[in-house]
């Protein structure tokens, strides 16, 4: 075979009978995986696919889809790789604009609702039935449907290796998708970088918790392949899954967006069936924030995570590696891979110094061949081969880059590309909207949410925040759906008389605040909460603390007085009259929407404090102090809740909203 070719015989040789790709109870080997490859590249060309055609693949991340990339890329076809979530209208408009001449259908979620959707896109994208392959699962076992046992012949020669092997799909700033078209070369590029830098490291087989139509998903797959191990494609990425897979196949590698693995974390099997086995966990997609990354691998315990960076346009540019310091792993996206040149532009033509932020720019064997159908100025490659990636960044002293920002105006929710555009233009065909405007927003698992600001004709009077999402929902992908839709009177206009995006987009972003705040409320917002020893001693730290709390939430002296004396004597009640067997006292103060609430739990005999039956000169103090006092048993055992009703102007929105700062 030749040096370039996309999937080598090697494997095959070496490994027969190991198994290749696994996942949702279906296993395949390297054998039937090869001999599947050959069997369905011959069939693509008795059904007319040469050099040059264009293959569409849409279906789920299963065995078959990567049976039928493989095929397609070595029948010298393009592969055009189509979200399977996207609406045949959708995926229709997107094979017309790149003129696809063949649809190969899997399951989706098309077909799930209508088994005839392969035909009704091929219909809308003017492909014939006879250039149509159902690759369902349940209607053809690729891996043995078309086995060869002979190799087929790789259409292209080392000398057309770059051409476009594959088309990927990303929104850029304006609503209609771009597509990135990369070569053969450049995914081999990229596995060799990878593999090269993880093999100390790498295990013998990896969950692709992430979709194949991105490439993210298609490198880690590759990438694995390359190496012999096992590619295990989940149903799903619900944690209960992926649990079983990760225990089923003791898989200890695996490639996530951060919200995947934050989710996994929670899981009630997590620690049985997740944490023994994993050792390497690669993120992309948006991810992530210092302090999510060292909680990651608190929580993954026998795991490395190495973070990367790169685009649709060229992935990866950099990467951390598994054998980096866990700061720089967590901080930065790592260092340019090897063969890589990736500078910081200072938008003149020059570079910039180390420390300094600009553009970050690459060029390599790596970069894509171009946005398919676009003129020249709207190609973000320049004369000189350097890509402008319009993401903002730095170069620290070590060689790490951070990340400082994007140019582009662009939403990335979980590692989906969102085009705020095609959401506004979905917003204004309603009735009713008169302007509509989205931006993200920071999340704390995706990233960034997607949020939308409207103003109404009618000034409001019709406004259905969930009414506007259902309307949504038949326009639109569900993942580009905003989380919140805020009502304005008017937007902000600077001294132009143009729309102030700043000022709106600062506005959101408290009432985002504003919303979050109020769902902390509802159950209350635990500020201080600690376990005590049994000792006088214990007094005065927890009633000082009461009294710094109480006078800045808005209590006047005597009130802040009073509610010390109350927490002090409710603390002597515990600790020295006949209650010495109580054992450690538990103190929590809460903020909750209407009082401050000062409650106290331990392991002693039943305190009974009421109105109608004062127990001793504590409960009198105490009763005269508070709103309200009253006995919880959420587990069976006593806590003792003290309430104190802020005063008549005090917030404890405004209050909350304040000190969360910047957040």
């Amino acid at each position: 075979m030749k040096k370039d070719t996309l999937f080598s015989s090697r494997l095959c040789r070496d490994y027969p009978s190991r198994p290749a790709i696994v996942g949702d109870g279906k296993s395949c080997t390297y054998a039937e995986m090869y001999s599947g490859i050959n069997g369905l590249t011959k069939k693509l060309r008795e059904m007319g696919v040469e050099k040059g055609s264009r293959v569409a693949l849409w279906g789920y991340n299963t065995a078959n889809w990567l049976i039928a990339f493989f095929a397609v890329v070595r029948s010298g076809g393009t592969a055009v790789l189509l979200n399977y979530s996207m609406s045949a209208q959708d995926a229709g408009e997107l094979l017309s604009m790149t003129e696809t001449g063949f649809l190969l259908c899997g399951d989706n979620a098309e077909t799930k609702k209508n088994p005839d959707a392969m035909l009704k896109l091929a219909a809308l994208a003017g492909i014939p039935e006879s250039h149509c392959l159902d690759i369902r699962p349940s209607a053809l076992d690729l891996a043995k449907a078309f086995q060869e046992e002979t190799e087929d012949a790789d259409a292209r020669t080392e000398s057309e290796a770059n051409d476009a092997a594959f088309i990927i799909f990303t929104s850029g700033t304006t609503s209609k998708p771009k597509a990135v078209q990369i070569s053969q070369q450049a995914l081999s590029f990229d596995a060799d970088a990878f593999n090269g830098n993880i093999a100390e490291y790498a295990g013998r087989g990896v969950c692709v918790a992430v979709p194949l139509f991105h490439i993210l998903g298609l490198l880690m797959s590759y990438s694995y392949l390359c190496r012999g191990a096992t590619v295990c494609l989940p149903a799903n990425y619900k944690p209960d899954t992926l649990l079983r897979e990760i225990d089923a196949y003791r898989l200890s590698d695996m490639a996530a967006v951060g919200a995947v693995y934050l989710s996994l974390a929670e899981a009630d099997s997590f620690e049985e069936n997740a944490v023994p086995y994993l050792h390497l966990c690669m993120i992309a997609g948006g991810m992530s924030t210092p302090v999510q990354m060292m909680r990651l691998e608190l929580q993954y315990a026998n795991a490395t995570f190495i973070n990367m960076y790169g685009q649709s346009e060229a992935a990866p540019l950099t990467m951390v590696r598994p054998g980096d310091m866990v700061e720089k792993r967590a901080q930065t996206v790592g260092k340019a891979i090897e063969g890589l040149d990736i500078r910081i532009s200072d938008g003149k033509g020059g570079f910039l110094p180390q420390g300094e932020i600009g553009e970050v720019v690459a060029k390599g064997a790596n970069l894509m061949n171009g946005y398919d159908k676009l003129p020249k100025e709207k190609q973000p490659i320049d004369d000189n081969g350097w890509l402008h990636t319009g993401d903002l960044g730095y170069f620290d002293e070590d060689g790490f880059l951070h990340l400082s920002g994007r140019i582009k105006d662009v939403i990335i929710r979980g590692g989906e590309n969102i085009s705020p555009s095609e959401i506004e233009n979905a917003l204004n065909q309603m009735d009713n909207i008169r302007e509509a405007k989205v931006m993200g927003a920071p999340h704390p698992i995706y990233g960034e949410s997607v949020e939308a600001c409207v103003t109404m004709t009618d000034g409001g009077a019709s406004f259905d925040q969930e009414a506007i999402k259902a309307a949504l929902r038949t326009m639109i992908a569900r993942f580009k759906i905003p989380s919140h839709v805020f009502l304005y009177d008017s937007f902000p206009l600077n001294v132009n008389g143009k729309l102030d995006q700043r000022a709106l987009h600062a506005d959101m972003l408290t009432r985002i605040k504003r919303l979050a705040v109020d769902e902390e409320l509802a159950g209350g917002v635990t500020v201080f909460d600690v376990v005590v020893k049994n000792s006088g001693y214990a007094i005065v730290p927890v009633t000082s603390l009461v009294s710094e709390l109480a006078s800045s939430v808005g209590f006047n002296r005597r009130r802040v007085l009073s509610i010390r004396l109350a927490v002090e004597e409710m603390l002597t009640e515990r600790i020295m009259d006949a209650y010495s067997a109580a054992g450690n006292i538990r103190v929590r103060i809460t903020l909750m929407p209407e009082w401050l609430r000062v409650s106290f739990s331990d392991s002693g005999v039943e305190y009974f404090i009421d109105k109608r039956r004062d127990t001793s000169m504590s409960a009198k103090i105490i009763l005269k102090a508070v709103s309200d006092f009253h006995t919880d048993y959420p587990d069976g055992k006593p806590i003792y809740c003290m309430d104190f009703l802020y005063e008549n102007e005090f917030s404890v929105q405004e209050f909350l909203l304040k000190n969360k700062g910047g957040e």
